[in-house]
């Protein structure tokens, strides 16, 4: 999906901006799919990027929450993304792997965070005191994350604009919840459009591929 993906050094000052997709020209092996959604690594190359997951404890049981609606958000567009998410949930949590999520209570402080910007695609998210947003370039959707030294995730933020065409909702959704468990590289080339949730130039699909279950089975063995 074409979104802008942004990504907090947690513990290190500042932003930094993530390696977007890797082109694969053809169809990869398991071990070079997973590499590349991974950490950015070209075929058969180094990764670009740091290699992340939930910890353990965590991914047993990980929340999702929406913690922010600007005023003028279309309610239409933020219904068909709560249920784009609430689809999500339920392909990941069947795609067996060690990883369970669920929707937070509203006691809760969830790990994945939802926000809806009534601001349009391009521009950039602000006052919202979140140092990992502010200042950040939103895309259709855009999903942001936070770890630790050793590389275990602390937060995800999915930052939704008001310019996401209701036909891609369910498929940017999956793709950006699945990001959020560390598998955070789009895919170039035109193989994957078809096949893959993580296709940099495609929208096509609505639930997890062949290697997309692969590499987050992999991800959470």
């Amino acid at each position: 999906m074409r979104t802008k993906l942004a990504v907090l050094l947690c513990l290190c000052a500042g932003l930094a901006s993530a390696q977007e997709f890797v082109t694969a020209k053809g169809r990869l092996s398991d071990d070079d799919f997973y590499r590349l959604v991974a950490c950015a690594a070209p075929p058969g190359g180094e990764c670009q990027k740091p290699l992340v997951r939930w910890r353990a404890a965590d991914a047993k049981d990980l929340t999702v929450g929406t913690i922010f609606v600007d005023d003028g958000f279309p309610p239409r567009l933020r219904a068909q993304i709560e249920d784009g998410l609430d689809r999500a949930i339920g392909l990941l949590n069947a795609a067996d792997a060690k990883v369970s999520l669920r929707r937070a209570e509203p006691s809760e402080k969830p790990n994945i965070k939802v926000l809806f910007f009534d601001i349009p695609e391009g521009a950039r998210i602000s006052g919202t005191g979140i140092e990992a947003l502010d200042g950040v370039e939103i895309g259709l959707a855009t999903m942001t994350i936070s770890w630790r030294n050793n590389r275990t995730l602390t937060d995800c933020y999915i930052s939704s604009s008001n310019s996401a065409p209701m036909s891609e909702v369910y498929s940017g959704m999956l793709e950006e919840l699945t990001q959020c468990m560390g598998l955070w590289t789009d895919i170039g080339g035109s193989y994957y459009e078809s096949r893959s949730i993580f296709s940099e130039t495609s929208n096509s699909r609505t639930r997890l591929g062949e290697q997309d279950l692969m590499a987050l089975r992999r991800h959470y063995p």
